[in-house]
């Protein structure tokens, strides 16, 4: 018979919780190295309770963060464009003003120019940035140029003159290669205006105006440092604020985890207790009267003859109180829960296995692959888990063969219980919706699935943080 339970293991439990000092909800002292370890099972269990809303809104955030990385590239480009449509405009209307005023006239098939057009290119043209006009004839030949060597050459259209052609103000970044810039190769590079010169017959001349491009790239970086620098800062408040926000809501959840837990190892404790009186009280109050009835009946028949028929009698209700002994001893070992607390996690495992060998037909194998430490609570859950698993597995499953795993993973360990029977039947019973319960409680969990083939395979699993 089991012995009466002193209180050794439950003053233990007692001692662990007893001592747990609660951290404030603002306390921020704790390092910012412990953040991550501490808090990240309760940032896992708050993204797992923000529902479908809070994941659409930390989506939006996410789409948020991408739609301002594409805007911090394309907005200088885009300013860019503007920039350099923008001067293409100023240009276009300083020829026609030109045009206007009779300065360029079609002759012919050629380009006549007055003596006032040079006054007034120098005056509304060239300075700033603009190092170089010129005024192209359809045929290719340079009629006017403020550097007179090039006056009278004749060279073939590019892309962007062909297309001013046609009527459009086309601008672009100078091709130095090109035989036309020969005057132009050590400047730089240039970008280049072609502005269509026009009559009521159509284009017959070409301005073409190339300026250096530093202004302009110097305005554009000028407008990329700000544009990222306003987009960094909002990025930055927002990943302040979600941060915060993220560190708060793990704080409290892990407070409340810890007080669970709390709670928990108390609950563990008196159920222990209970479980040590009753074991207690069965041993005293039952089993001992059974020994004397037992001795009684031995005593009895001791006293008389073989045949006589009070001796078969005395016979067989000896064999029944041997057989409410052994019933007994069954239900007492079943109460001792304590095994995870005091032999520890795989001992207890081992002796849950060979009861149940010695109890039913159950081929059980047991496999404990890790030796990690674990805390009183998180011990006392996942044994109470293999306890659970292996009586449905008795009762439900029908199975041949069982199987009682206990494994490391990244940060847990986990428990693995798995049967050859007829699977599961998408119901979860009162014990094991309760034990999934006190599992994520501590941080851990439980799931239940049919497994390749035939047979369910639970698995149960608490974080590995020793003693909390």
């Amino acid at each position: 018979m089991l012995a009466a339970p002193g209180s050794t293991g439950v003053s233990r439990i007692g001692q662990r919780s007893s001592v747990e000092a609660l951290p404030s909800p603002y306390d921020w002292r704790m390092s910012m190295r412990s953040l991550p370890r501490r808090y990240w099972p309760a940032v896992r269990t708050s993204w797992s309770e923000l529902g479908r809303w809070g994941r659409l809104a930390l989506a939006g955030i996410g789409l948020s963060v991408i739609i301002s990385v594409a805007l911090g590239f394309s907005i200088p480009n885009s300013a860019k464009g503007h920039l350099l449509h923008g001067q293409s405009e100023v240009f276009a209307t300083v020829a026609e003003d030109i045009r206007a005023l009779s300065l360029v006239t079609r002759a012919g098939e050629s380009v006549a120019i007055e003596p006032e057009f040079e006054e007034a290119v120098a005056l509304r043209l060239l300075g700033g940035d603009t190092i170089r006009v010129k005024l192209w004839s359809l045929d290719g030949v340079i009629v006017y140029s403020d550097h007179s060597d090039q006056i009278g050459q004749s060279f073939a259209f590019n892309d962007l003159a062909i297309r001013a052609t046609n009527g459009d103000v086309s601008f672009g970044v100078a091709d130095a290669s090109d035989p036309a810039h020969a005057f132009e190769e050590d400047l730089g590079e240039l970008i280049e205006f072609y502005v269509p010169v026009e009559d009521a017959a159509g284009v017959f001349a070409l301005f073409e105006v190339e300026q250096r491009v530093d202004t302009l790239n110097t305005t554009v970086n000028r407008i990329k440092r700000n544009t990222w620098m306003s987009i960094g800062l909002g990025l930055g408040v927002l990943t302040v604020f979600m941060a915060s926000l993220t560190v708060a809501n793990a704080h409290v959840l892990t407070r409340r985890r810890r007080l669970a837990e709390t709670l928990f190892a108390e609950l563990v404790e008196a159920q222990d207790a209970e479980r040590r009186r009753i074991v207690g009280s069965l041993h005293d109050d039952v089993g001992q009267p059974l020994y004397r009835l037992l001795y009684g009946l031995q005593g009895s028949r001791s006293r008389l003859d073989d045949d006589d028929p009070v001796s078969e009698e005395l016979d067989r209700l000896e064999q029944l109180v041997r057989e409410v002994d052994a019933t007994l001893r069954n239900e007492l070992r079943g109460l001792h829960t304590s095994l995870a607390e005091d032999l520890g996690l795989g001992p207890a495992l081992e002796a849950l296995a060979e009861m149940t060998r010695d109890e039913t037909t159950l081929d059980l194998s047991l496999d404990v692959q890790t030796n990690k430490e674990l805390g009183v609570v998180p011990r006392a859950a996942l044994f109470q888990a293999a306890k659970e698993g292996v009586t449905n597995v008795r009762k439900h499953a029908g199975a041949a063969h069982v199987w009682v795993r206990l494994l490391s993973e990244a940060g847990r360990v986990v428990l693995e219980v798995e049967d050859d029977g007829i699977g599961p039947n998408g119901e979860r019973g009162l014990g094991l919706t309760t034990m999934k319960d006190r599992l994520e409680a501590i941080g851990g969990g439980l799931t239940i699935d049919r497994r390749s083939g035939t047979g369910t395979r639970m698995r149960a699993w608490v974080p590995t943080g020793g003693e909390r």
